[in-house]
């Protein structure tokens, strides 16, 4: 027999080369944004601000002799701010940590790689909450499950539409039912997703589901596995807020931070539903709405890809090519890398935005100048007890867990200088982002 690789293979090591090949998606794009310029501190229960919502209306053109006006005032408010936590959890044994040390046996240390990932993990969670209105709803169920394993689910986030309904659900995930009615748990506690469709229609559990979970039940993520689990230990109802909750009438979040949009309709921004076909006097019929009611200045326009599509193929039919562009025609744009955040396309003076986590047909119009992002605690790891590293229970003997916190709420001190178009006709590429 020859010595070959197969008969020799004792005699050879594999050759680990340093570093991680990250596969997924960590772009935070408007989470960045925000990030960036929006900070205040928040201390306390919550954060009032006052705001003034209307103005002394005693006052009216008089006639001679004409009895003076009743007097009026200026009429205050006080938005109440809440603030909202973030916790994640990471498990590690020491055995793992000790043999991942080398730089020739280890693509990294285990330990930092976990620590790591596990902050980029969260930004994506945060993004995900910042495009949304803080229900912490992913999916809605369509249709009935029975007490199927496969479980089919439309509106991605809350929002209506059946296109990627698992848009915002991955495997891994333990989720819950929400009566829609009530906003209590649905009998059967947590189920594990073990498979998401390719199409996004349904996601695969991995135990039959509760007879009680029901057409249109909002699917929620929850802490882990529960057959009896309470409420309080799912994501209903705690997420920070984001922008279908800011740049919104009411339709998604009437009680803005303790203040009824109905009562004061100055706290609801423009909104254009059923547009359609995308067009310029469309868009500028949101800005001149925003313009009206907030004095907005619309610096930023945000996105998913297929809505900024949607806008390049207005002007596709009047490009044209001269001179010497003829002998090498171009008929991409600055946008044909497909970069996220600011792209460098225009309307106007307003740069188009693109972010993959945005709702689907929705154009957000934006003057940020009054965005705001309360933070108590900008992220760190639990160490009070004067260890991050915490050993778990009496049996595991060597296994430690270490618990990130980061403290946070996003809003807007003025939602009316922002518009949001809805109901865009787009070409959607289902994708699943992780």
């Amino acid at each position: 027999m020859p010595a070959d690789l197969s008969t020799m293979s004792s005699l050879l090591t594999d050759d680990i080369q340093p570093g991680i090949r990250n596969q997924l998606n960590d772009e935070v794009p408007l989470l960045k944004q925000f990030e960036n310029d929006y900070d205040t501190a928040f201390e306390g229960m919550e954060a009032v601000i006052t705001i003034k919502v209307n103005r002394n209306r005693g006052g009216y053109a008089t006639a001679e002799g004409g009895a003076a006006p009743t007097a009026g005032n200026q009429r205050l408010e006080k938005m109440r701010v809440g603030m909202r936590y973030y916790h994640h959890n990471i498990r590690i044994t020491k055995q793992l940590m000790l043999s991942s040390r080398g730089k020739n046996t280890s693509a990294a240390r285990g330990l930092q790689l976990e620590m790591d990932g596990m902050m980029d993990d969260l930004r994506v969670q945060k993004n995900f909450h910042l495009w949304h209105f803080g229900t912490g709803i992913r999916a809605l169920a369509n249709g009935t499950p029975g007490t199927d394993t496969r479980m089919e689910v439309d509106s991605p986030g809350g929002a209506a539409g059946a296109t990627n309904g698992a848009r915002y659900l991955n495997d891994g995930d333990y989720i819950v039912a929400i009566n829609p009615a009530s906003g209590l748990l649905r009998a059967g506690g947590t189920r594990l997703i073990n498979a998401i469709a390719t199409d996004g229609t349904y996601v695969d559990v991995a135990a039959a589901i509760d007879t009680a979970w029901a057409d249109n039940d909002y699917i929620v993520k929850a802490y882990g596995s529960d057959a009896s689990i309470a409420i309080n230990n799912t994501e209903w109802n705690h997420p920070h807020m984001g922008m279908l909750g800011i740049v919104d009438n009411g339709a998604f979040v009437n009680t803005w931070f303790g203040l009824s949009r109905t009562s004061f309709p100055v706290l609801q921004a423009p909104l254009i539903s059923a547009v359609g076909a995308l067009s310029a006097d469309v868009i500028q019929r949101g800005i001149d709405l925003a313009v009206q009611l907030g004095r907005a200045d619309i610096k930023k326009h945000w996105m998913d890809p297929s809505v900024l599509r949607a806008y390049l193929a207005i002007s596709q039919g009047d490009r044209r090519y001269t001179g010497g562009d003829l002998m090498s025609p171009n008929v991409g744009t600055k946008y044909a890398a497909g970069k996220l955040g600011p792209t460098g396309i225009f309307f106007g003076t307003g740069e188009l935005c693109v972010d993959h986590w945005a709702p689907y047909g929705m154009w957000f119009g934006c003057d940020n100048s009054d965005w705001v992002r309360w933070v108590m605690d900008e992220g760190s790891w639990i160490n009070e007890d004067g260890s991050t590293l915490t050993r778990v229970g009496s049996t595991a003997v060597d296994t430690f867990d270490a618990t990130f916190r980061l403290f946070d709420q996003f809003g807007s001190y003025r939602p009316s200088r922002c518009f949001r178009l809805a109901g865009i006709s787009a070409n959607v590429v289902v994708v699943h982002s992780i």
